[in-house]
């Protein structure tokens, strides 16, 4: 391996620009233009990613004018702070914008980037707004070296300061504008310059003069305006595959073609006015989905999303608000197994952070009183006090809810249809635009060229492709008005699968808020009141929580250590006291005692016993007869059978009532019906039902009165609208008619289309203004039918 230098002009295996220096540097049999692309050929086969320039030809950056700007002030705490979304424990977390991300290729290189160095943990990629979201560990690379990093594979990041708090403005592509533009000015002052053509007037000298200045014109539009279908459709031929781009950019290419051919020969003036007007028609379209995309934004930015509440402390006591009401100061508890939900400063308690929604790390982190805690962590132990330093963000929680780390493999057979109909429908489009130019080449070659040209624009699918992202995510719009979140347009088509449904019982069948506790034993002294509160108010169990309430007027003690064992009890250390909490299997050791009640136990002695009475939420008992007509249904707890009976009065068969059952017995359980063929829904607190939450094809999470959605679950329901679960689930099978409906009105609109494309009764230029039209009534009658059928959810039903 040697480094040469020759006389020679030619491409850079690197990045393909033409090496126009008076030398050119090689490595190996390979020829690059500067020393910066093979540089970063050689990082890149050192590393065995040689593969990167397997998916397109020259896909790199050209490092001609690679920066050689120092980054030594990222170095600096106060700086990397306002770039960081998270620094905890030596991992951090940033999202980098990438304005040289153009293709696959790019996708690829940067989401390997940890294979470019080992201290990079992950890396995901954001195609569209060319954003990286990047996880690192600071002891083996720091964010000077990262950024630098970047900068050495031709990524230079755009990097500004702000606060994860500040809302970015969403801002229009200015990109498509000038390309729209140039468009529009181009196809309007061609057909100016054409008006004399138009009128039939004699052809003279000046007719050959306007003719190459209309060339001139639609240059621009073809090689600018048009350049991201010709990308497109290139890449697709390169990887030996068909989009919806492919028969556009055949379109584009014939009418300039010809067009050219025709002025140059002088056998013609050409279409050019049919081809520019074509591409801003295209470009229109193409404005207009962004544009309706951007304004519904369901999937990106949910601006009330997670209207969940948190414990903000007013003096004495604590208040329940939601989550978009908590400002910078206010002083919220958040307790065991909960979420923190902004950027916080510890001031009571010990904090004992699990991070792992945020970095996918499984490590605990441990803090004391005025440390930093980050929003996304979760609390383990006993419950804290935190001042709020930054205000909430919600559009970050939505992030690390969606994050791919906690994402199960969904694929809908419906999506995939579509996608299919899509690929056939593309390869019949072209056979139908070649058959009839061929036709028309032997009938009448004149209309020939546009013909087939307006078969190819005026049944373009990309219809079909729009069906589902702005039907469903209207829907999931829509339904968070009424107390229902959804994680993505997939969980609708999941949902739409279900035929199991198990629901939890503790929290979830019974109210949380209305179980009546009630105590027997030795009777109990003022101070061993608070040490059973102030062990209770530590834990978000149902049970636990009723019992806090039980002893509302019991002054609260200061917990020194407090320990959750999930599914059996909790211990606590208060001053001198130790105080054990739970199951009788967790406080004697055995089960011969387990009759569904709490036992208690202060300083290794028994105390006493809480029996309880739970009330259940109203409405469920006609739901679940409800849901029976329709779906299997289960009821798991892990309390006893104390409740068998009340449960047997609402289901059918006695066999799916299920007690006894541990958090892993759970997850069983759902594995167990699912390798029966069973599409299962689970519903649950979120408390002891994670593993089964996961587990499931849809997780759903009741909310009460507290932050509670968990990376488990697909869907986040106030608990308040669980009676309405049936109707809510019955209107979203009922949403893939939507789906079907939208199909066939692409069918007949296609249909329609190809008789006159076919018949050469519709120019290309009019086939460009009926192509966004035909996207247009998909947008609206996925958008006025998703709000009709959520319309059938009456406002009385459910509360918002």
């Amino acid at each position: 391996m040697f480094n040469t230098r020759q006389e020679v002009q030619t491409t850079c295996a690197h990045c393909g620009e033409i090496c126009n220096d008076s030398a050119v540097f090689t490595f190996e049999t390979k020829t690059f233009c500067c020393n910066g692309c093979k540089v970063v050929y050689q990082v890149l086969q050192s590393h065995g990613m040689t593969s990167y320039y397997s998916l397109n030809p020259t896909p790199g950056i050209s490092q001609k004018k690679r920066s050689t700007e120092y980054y030594a002030y990222l170095d600096d705490a106060s700086v990397a702070e306002q770039l960081l979304h998270f620094r905890e424990g030596g991992v951090a977390r940033i999202t980098l914008h990438l304005p040289q991300i153009h293709c696959s290729s790019c996708l690829w290189l940067l989401e390997n980037l940890p294979l470019l160095n080992e201290g990079i943990s992950s890396s995901k990629v954001n195609f569209s707004l060319k954003e990286a979201h990047i996880v690192f560990k600071e002891d083996s690379i720091s964010l000077k070296e990262l950024v630098e990093l970047l900068v050495s594979i031709g990524y230079k990041p755009t990097l500004k300061l702000h606060s994860l708090s500040q809302k970015t403005e969403k801002k229009t592509d200015k990109r498509l504008l000038f390309q729209l533009g140039i468009a529009g000015f181009c196809f309007g002052n061609i057909m100016l310059l054409s008006f004399p053509e138009y009128l039939g007037l004699n052809r003279d000298s000046t007719f050959i003069f306007i003719n190459y200045l209309n060339v001139v014109l639609s240059i621009p539009v073809l090689l600018y305006s048009g350049q991201d279908y010709l990308i497109a459709a290139y890449n697709a031929l390169k990887t030996r595959t068909i989009n919806i781009d492919v028969p556009i950019v055949i379109g584009m290419l014939a009418l300039f073609g010809r067009s050219i051919f025709d002025i140059v020969s002088g056998t013609g003036t050409g279409f050019l006015d049919s081809f520019t007007g074509f591409v801003f028609f295209l470009l229109i379209g193409k404005w207009f989905q962004s544009f309706t995309y951007r304004s519904l934004d369901y999937e990106r930015d949910y601006s009330s999303f997670f209207p969940i509440s948190v414990w903000k402390n007013v003096g004495d006591d604590r208040v329940s608000i939601p989550l978009n009401k908590l400002e910078v100061g206010d002083v919220i508890t958040v307790k065991n197994e909960q979420i923190i939900p902004a950027d916080s400063t510890l001031v009571k308690g010990k904090a004992k952070i699990d991070y792992s929604f945020v970095t996918g790390e499984a490590d605990v982190v441990y803090k004391e009183k005025g440390d930093e805690i980050y929003a996304g962590g979760k609390q383990l132990g006993s419950a804290i006090e935190l001042k709020v330093k930054k205000k909430i963000d919600n559009s970050y929680l939505t992030q690390l809810w969606n994050d791919d780390i906690f994402q199960k493999q969904q694929c809908s057979s419906y999506s995939s249809f579509l996608q299919s109909i899509s690929g056939y429908f593309i390869y019949t489009i072209l056979g139908i635009a070649l058959l009839t130019l061929v036709y028309w080449l032997t009938v009448d070659p004149s209309i020939a060229l546009n013909a087939f040209t307006a078969v190819l624009i005026i049944a373009c699918p990309c219809v079909l492709a729009l069906s589902i992202p702005f039907t469903y995510g209207n829907i999931i719009r829509l339904l968070s008005k009424y107390g229902l979140y959804l994680q993505n347009t997939h969980v609708i088509e999941s949902i739409q699968e279900i035929d199991t449904i198990v629901f939890d019982k503790t929290g979830t069948i019974t109210d949380s808020t209305s179980i009546l506790p009630q105590f027997s034993g030795k009777e109990l002294r003022e101070k061993e009141r608070s040490l059973i509160k102030s062990a209770c108010r530590h834990s978000d169990h149902p049970l636990s929580q009723a019992i806090f309430r039980f002893y509302d007027q019991a002054p609260l003690l200061s917990v020194d250590s407090y320990k959750d064992f999930v599914g059996q009890g909790h211990a606590s250390i208060i001053g001198e006291d130790q105080v054990r909490i739970g199951s009788a299997r967790y406080i004697f050791g055995s089960d011969h005692l387990e009759n569904g009640s709490v036992f208690i136990e202060i300083n290794g002695v028994y105390s006493g016993e809480f029996t309880f009475h739970h009330s259940i939420r109203s409405g469920i008992p006609a739901v679940i007869n409800e849901l029976q007509k329709s779906f299997k249904i289960y009821i798991l707890s892990g309390d006893n059978n104390r409740d068998k009976i009340r449960m047997e009065e609402m289901m059918e068969k006695e066999e799916h009532i299920i007690f006894n059952q541990s958090p892993s017995e759970k997850l069983t359980f759902i594995k167990n019906l699912q390798q029966k063929g069973n599409k299962v829904m689970m519903i649950g607190d979120g408390l002891n039902d994670s593993g089964a939450l996961k587990q499931s094809d849809v997780g759903v999470v009741l909310s009460d009165d507290h932050l509670n959605f968990t990376p488990a679950s697909n869907a986040v329901l106030q608990a308040k609208n669980l009676s309405q679960i049936h109707t809510i689930v019955s209107t979203l099978k009922k949403s893939k008619y939507i789906i079907l409906g939208a199909l066939i009105l692409s069918v007949l609109y296609n249909g329609i289309g190809l008789v006159f494309a076919v018949s050469g009764k519709l120019s290309p230029v009019v086939a460009a203004v009926l192509m966004p039209i035909s996207s247009l009534s998909i947008v609206v009658f996925g958008v006025l039918t998703s709000y009709f059928l959520i319309s059938k959810i009456k406002s009385n039903e459910l509360h918002t």
